[in-house]
């Protein structure tokens, strides 16, 4: 996917096409020559494309998509699918099912096509956040077990990817996100090892075909970093500083490291009071799970909205099902065991497994 700048005849054209195509505008002319510095939303230089072929999320349409609010004419609430669970996360679709984590009972289970579930994985090493690589393996951050782990979906064998940083163990590695070049980022913060491994808590970046020992820190100014994404052209990185309640973002050079030409770090994308985990959509909105409900972002940094739950506090979220506009979210409820579930929406805009 080309990367490029909004052209200036959408100014001519925006009085006609109503106050969203307006806003979109404004988010993108950031990048033009006399453009002020931006703190948040659009970072890398002109955004990324509308739609296409979603370049290194591994081209997941054929076709752009029409320009929409993700929740114009939905009434945003989610709905519960499955609960009686303690602390749960990590969801992700693969192989045509949910696969999602419950961290406090160290398993992992799948929520199938008929609306049951089934235990996935016993044992898991205290798995957390789940992705899918663009061969369809299952990546996985076990934080009991220090480690980063690649299995095939069908079969209970993970192999390590990931296993020591500078030779050292690593915190509790918590959420992970993959590119179709291969490339695996996976956020390390700490909470309940009393022998931190690292001396931070860091961003990791594990070129494809690496040594489980040749991680690289991206980054290690954060807080508490928590949930982590990729916009659809895989050229920018998405963190959750939960420790900071924000959202930051670093844009990447072709080969997934941090761009130098942007200092070579992350700038804030926006506020996200109690922020976790979070997806991203073929149009580039950011669903961040956060204390007041699951917050959509454009990729401007404007809110659009927010889905609300019934019950607990957001957790985690990802998109499912056959025509990927299915959003899943885990959520967990303070003080009450077995009371955490699995959430769905159906939204008007289709988003990265």
């Amino acid at each position: 996917m080309t990367l490029r700048a909004r052209p200036i005849v959408a100014c001519l054209i925006a009085s006609t096409l109503g106050s969203f195509t307006f806003a979109e505008f404004i988010a993108c002319s950031g990048a033009g020559p006399d453009a002020p510095a931006r703190s948040n939303g659009c970072i890398s230089e002109g955004c990324f494309a509308d739609g296409g072929d979603n370049g290194a999320s591994g081209g997941l349409t054929d076709s752009p998509i029409a320009r929409t609010n993700p929740l114009q004419g939905i009434t945003p609430v989610a709905t519960l699918v499955k609960g009686g669970f303690q602390v749960v996360g990590g969801p992700v679709w693969v192989g045509n099912r949910l696969v999602f984590s419950d961290v406090a009972a160290n398993t992992m289970h799948q929520l199938l096509s008929d609306g049951s579930v089934a235990i996935f994985r016993g044992n898991s090493g205290g798995a957390n956040g789940n992705a899918v690589d663009a061969s369809g393996q299952l990546v996985t951050c076990e934080g009991r077990s220090r480690r980063v782990t690649r299995s095939n979906p069908q079969l209970e064998n993970p192999q390590a990817i990931a296993t020591l940083f500078a030779g050292k163990r690593y915190n509790e590695p918590n959420d992970v996100v993959t590119r179709a070049d291969g490339t695996v980022y996976f956020t390390d913060p700490s909470y309940t090892q009393v022998d931190a491994g690292q001396d931070d808590e860091a961003v990791y970046r594990l070129p494809s075909g690496a040594a489980p020992t040749a991680a690289e820190r991206l980054a290690f100014d954060f807080k508490k970093p928590t949930g982590i994404a990729l916009s659809p052209d895989g050229r920018t990185l998405y963190v959750v500083d939960t420790g900071d309640q924000s959202v930051l973002a670093a844009q990447l050079t072709p080969d997934g490291a941090i761009d130098p030409d942007n200092n070579g770090r992350f700038r804030k994308f926006t506020d996200a009071v109690g922020g976790n985990g979070l997806a991203v959509d073929d149009l580039g909105n950011l669903y961040i799970a956060a204390t007041a409900g699951v917050l959509v972002v454009d990729k401007a940094g404007v809110t659009l909205g927010t889905i609300a739950l019934p019950e607990g506090k957001p957790s985690n979220c990802a998109f499912g099902g056959a025509d990927r506009k299915t959003l899943y979210v885990t959520s967990n409820v303070d003080g009450s065991a077995a009371a955490s579930g699995v959430y769905q929406i159906k939204l008007n805009v289709p988003g990265l497994p």
